[in-house]
């Protein structure tokens, strides 16, 4: 079931929503002009939600009907009940806890990010992503340039595009080789139907990063303002010695989108407490940081 699409969307109105949102001193005309372009990210953010969601619910019920997984629908609407109890608070925890508080096992057949949480991701759950001493930065921290897509992260705020993760030695990258589109056939061939069409390449399911095959020397570190300190020498396991460290995560595209999400909420709030629009107040910061 695609849905790369829509998410992709949603993500982009919800930031292009930040960014109007920042515009908070405008006057005259072109405060004018903002309420109409707030009206329209809000219908279209409205939109792509409510697709999702048909989205989810359909998968939950294929799932049940052809896989027999009977919890999968009623998995889905506790998710979605938790997150309107707990009102978005980003302070709420999220890792689920056996008997004795030790932390859920986890399936190496599932999907491993959204594991032993009640909730969105492992990786943004308060417990394990902290607060970040950094200005937030949705950099790779070998290019400098965007994240926008599936990637590779150290922790929670140090991420590489999947092609930049690479070895030093042999200059062997995590990412994994995508198949090119097939160009369409042309003639009297069958039509196919929007139907029967696989999903383009772009937006259907890619394989997740070899991080499994990739290390960093713990040594040779630069410190940096976006990042902290990072790792400076990346290697594959080929090429690795000893006293190399693993920790490298596979970050799938929902993920990256919701940490988008969650790194331009935080721009928001530190250019509105700048501006003075919002107090500098601990209350307010937990009430307006809201982990995606």
């Amino acid at each position: 079931m695609s849905h790369v699409r829509e998410a992709r969307m949603l993500c982009r109105k919800t930031v292009e929503l930040f960014t109007l949102l920042s515009y908070t001193q405008e006057t005259g005309e072109r405060r004018m002009g903002m309420t109409q372009e707030l009206l329209s990210l809000v219908t279209g953010l409205a939109h792509y939600l409510k697709i999702l969601i048909r989205i989810a619910l359909t998968g939950g019920l294929k799932l049940e009907r052809e896989q027999s997984i009977r919890e999968a629908m009623s998995s889905f609407l506790d998710k979605l009940h938790l997150l309107a109890v707990q009102g978005g608070n980003p302070t709420a925890k999220r890792m689920i806890k056996g008997s004795n508080k030790e932390a859920m096992t986890i399936n190496p057949a599932a999907n491993f990010g959204t594991q032993g949480v009640t909730y969105g991701f492992r990786s943004l759950a308060p417990e394990n992503a902290g607060e970040s001493p950094y200005p937030p930065s949705d950099l790779c921290v070998r290019c400098n340039l965007t994240v926008e897509e599936d990637c590779v992260r150290l922790g929670t705020y140090q991420r590489w595009h999947s092609h930049c993760l690479q070895c030093a030695q042999c200059g062997k990258v995590a990412a994994v080789p995508i198949l090119k589109e097939k160009p369409s056939k042309s003639g009297d061939e069958k039509e196919v139907t929007s139907q029967e069409q696989p999903p383009k390449l772009s937006t259907a399911r890619r394989p997740p990063a070899n991080v499994d095959g990739f290390v960093f020397d713990p040594e040779p570190r630069k410190d940096t303002i976006s990042f902290g300190e990072v790792p400076t020498v990346i290697l594959c396991v080929e090429h690795a010695h000893p006293g190399c460290r693993g920790g490298f995560q596979a970050v799938q595209r929902l993920e990256q989108y919701a940490f988008l999400l969650n790194i331009a909420l935080r721009r928001l709030y530190l250019l509105l407490k700048k501006q003075g629009v919002v107090p500098i107040s601990p209350g307010l910061h937990i009430s307006v940081l809201i982990l995606i």
